[in-house]
């Protein structure tokens, strides 16, 4: 319990230090803490704002590590709305000569990250899925979450 109670500790900790900063949104920004690591998530309008956030995170006594996983929403964002992405995958994957039958192949899009799942008849499609999604501009990370199933080719 006390674990648990030194998380809570330091992630109110953060979030008072991150009401004190006048640039930032502290509602914008939601504070997550396991054993001193202090996960930042939620948007920000700026890079300057995002590593405000991080650098008030780090003035924290017992903090050890930031994970900054901001994402930048605002004018100095280059981020794609995710149907967009989602859109652009599935083309990538459509366009792809090794892939067969592309519509067996799922895409969902958040705040930048793509989550493939389907049925892969290989592991090197399973490369071939992920290789696309990542060729597409604004995709900052790709999930493969396809089931493997290689198909049985019986004999005469």
């Amino acid at each position: 319990m006390a674990k648990q109670d030194d998380n809570v500790r330091l992630a109110n900790e953060v979030r008072a230090e991150l009401r004190r900063n006048a640039f930032l949104d502290p509602l914008a920004v939601q504070v997550f803490a396991d054993n001193g690591v202090v996960t930042l998530t939620g948007s920000v309008d700026s890079e300057l704002t995002r590593q405000a956030a991080e650098d008030a995170a780090r003035l924290i006594v017992g903090v050890t590590d930031v994970r900054n996983e901001l994402t930048l929403m605002g004018p100095e964002s280059s981020a794609r709305s995710d149907q967009d992405l989602e859109n652009e995958v599935r083309a990538q994957i459509a366009s792809d000569p090794t892939l067969e039958q592309p519509e067996r192949f799922h895409v969902r899009a958040r705040f930048g990250h793509v989550y493939i799942s389907g049925i892969a008849e290989s592991e090197e499609e399973r490369e071939s899925l992920i290789l696309a999604a990542q060729r597409v501009p604004g995709v900052e990370g790709v999930e493969d979450r396809t089931e493997l199933r290689v198909p049985i080719i019986e004999g005469p």
